[in-house]
């Protein structure tokens, strides 16, 4: 196996967050790591292939999951943030509409990240 040089680059922006955030806020849907590759979700009403294990990723849900149509999975990955302010009222919500895409959908709770 070969050694050599790595050079890695700072990102211009790593010295001012505030700053970062904005203009990979703004630019977001330009801005894609070249080891990333963008997917189209599947409508949610897909059916799921024979022999096929289903993923249903969601993140980010900041206690507005009213609306949310979630599609039939083997496993539901919440990748956090599912309250807005942390507030037990929050979680109780989530926690009761969890509770109902559970018993619609046969997917099992998946804990993964942390919320608090």
């Amino acid at each position: 196996m070969a050694h050599g040089k790595v050079t890695i680059t700072v990102d211009e922006y790593s010295s001012n967050p505030t700053q970062a955030f904005t203009h990979y806020n703004i630019n977001q849907s330009r801005f894609q790591p070249p080891h990333v590759h963008m997917v189209d979700p599947i409508p949610y009403d897909t059916p799921k292939p024979a022999g096929h294990t289903r993923f249903v990723c969601v993140s980010d849900t900041h206690s507005r999951t009213d609306g949310i149509q979630m599609p039939y999975g083997d496993v539901l990955l919440h990748m956090g943030d599912f309250t807005e302010l942390g507030l037990p009222s929050e979680v109780k919500k989530f926690n009761d509409w969890l509770g109902i895409e559970l018993l619609k959908t046969h997917i099992p709770p998946t804990p993964l990240t942390h919320v608090f």
